[in-house]
Formats: C-alpha cells, sequence, structure tokens
C-alpha cells in the first residue's frame, strides 16, 4: 500500500539516473546492514530476559516443592499447619496472583501469607539435632522462595523502553521507505518489497511478543506451580 502510494505520488516528479539509482541500492543496503545489527542485538536481549524469566518462574515452583518436602519431617501439629499454608499459597499464586500479573499487577496479599508462613515456621522449636538440621534447610527453601518471589515481581513492570521501541519502528519506517526510491521492474519491486516489509514486521512481532514475559501476548503461564500442587500436595 505505501510503495503503491509513493509510486502514485512521485509518478513523473522524481526522476533518477542508473547512476542515481545504483548510489540508492547502496545506501539502503547500508541502512539495512545497520538497522539488521541493531534489531537482532535487541532481539537477542529479548529472549535472554524471556529464558531468565522462565528460570526464575521454574526455580520458584521448584523451591516451593522442595520446602513443602522439608515440612513433611515436622512433628504434628506443625507439619500439618505449615503444609496447609504453604498448599493456600501456592493456591493463591495459580488462582489469584498469577491473573493479576498477566494485567501487570502485583497483588501485595503474597507478601502478607508468606510473612505469616515465616513467623509459623519461625516459631517451631526443634527438639532433636535432625529436627535442627531439617529446619534450618527449610528456612533456606523459605528464603530462596523470597528472594525469587522478589525478582518474579521485578520482572513484571520491565520491558524495552520508549526510546528503544522509537528505534525499533521508526527504523523499520525509514528502511522500508528508502526501498520505495529504487528503481526496478513494478511488479518486481511490489513482491521484494512486501516480502521485505513482512520479515521486518515478524521480527518486531516477536520482540513485542516477548518483550513481556510475565504478561505479554506470549506470558509464562503458572503451570510449573500446578505441577507441584496437583504432583506433591495434591498426591494421595
Amino acid at each position: 500500500m505505501g510503495l503503491a502510494c509513493f509510486r502514485w505520488l512521485a509518478e513523473g516528479r522524481i526522476h533518477f539516473t542508473e547512476q542515481t539509482n545504483r548510489d540508492v541500492i547502496f545506501f539502503a543496503s547500508a541502512i539495512s546492514v545497520f538497522y539488521s545489527l541493531i534489531v537482532g542485538l535487541i532481539a537477542v536481549g529479548v529472549w535472554k530476559n524471556y529464558t531468565d524469566a522462565q528460570s526464575i518462574v521454574s526455580d520458584e515452583a521448584t523451591a516451593i516443592g522442595c520446602f513443602y518436602r522439608d515440612i513433611s519431617g515436622y512433628e504434628e501439629p506443625a507439619c500439618r499447619e505449615l503444609q496447609k499454608e504453604i498448599h493456600n499459597y501456592t493456591d493463591f499464586l495459580i488462582d489469584v496472583a498469577w491473573p493479576a500479573q498477566m494485567r501487570r499487577q502485583a497483588t501485595e496479599e503474597a507478601t502478607r501469607r508468606l510473612t505469616l508462613l515465616e513467623q509459623h515456621l519461625i516459631g517451631f522449636e526443634p527438639t532433636t539435632p535432625g529436627q535442627q538440621i531439617l529446619h534450618a534447610a527449610a528456612l533456606h527453601q523459605y528464603n530462596q522462595i523470597a528472594a525469587l518471589r522478589r525478582k518474579r515481581i521485578h520482572i513484571i513492570g520491565t520491558g524495552l523502553p520508549a526510546v528503544m521501541w522509537s528505534v525499533v519502528l521508526i527504523g523499520a519506517a525509514l528502511v522500508i521507505g528508502i526501498t520505495y526510491l529504487i528503481q526496478i521492474e513494478p511488479s518486481v519491486q511490489f513482491i521484494l518489497t512486501g516480502c521485505f516489509a513482512m520479515f521486518i514486521g515478524l521480527v518486531v512481532f516477536v520482540i513485542a511478543s516477548l518483550d513481556r514475559p510475565l504478561s505479554g501476548p506470549l506470558a509464562i503461564d503458572s503451570r510449573p506451580y500446578r505441577i507441584v500442587r496437583d504432583r506433591l500436595m495434591d498426591l494421595k
């Protein structure tokens, strides 16, 4: 559409010599190379952030599962009460916190639940050397959960800054627009420009989809937590 409009507006107004056309091709190639490098680096950075977010989610779910197993060695009724609180916290993450996270919102209720769980955990007094070792391991897993949750919450508000998006979008418009000046067979130019614009559009789409790992179109779901709940906590 853009190329058709440009050719209609420029018809009879712009006349390039063969040398000018070669110069346009040279500059179009140079600009395309620089743009490809910049967008490629941005895409790699976005993908790394996405995989890092996946690792954080997986590690947090794993820490919750290990914490639940450590608590199973406690004496009753502390074991039953603490495991129930961990189960409720996991349910809250899946049913409440994750949908809010998809809307780029962080709930403080999870913090309150973790704080209450910490108070009950600290209140437990181990009576044997074995229980002391188990209690130290449980405290370590709790700290892991709290740290990984803080990292996950930080990711909710992250993303490419506006200046980077301006480079991606304005650069795409400039790179596609300069191809309009190339004087070649019209049908071939339409095909090549269309393919070029489609490829750039796909790259921009990938960047936009992965830019918000916890709230974007390809957001990471709560499956790791559901696996821990269904295969460990609800296992009979």
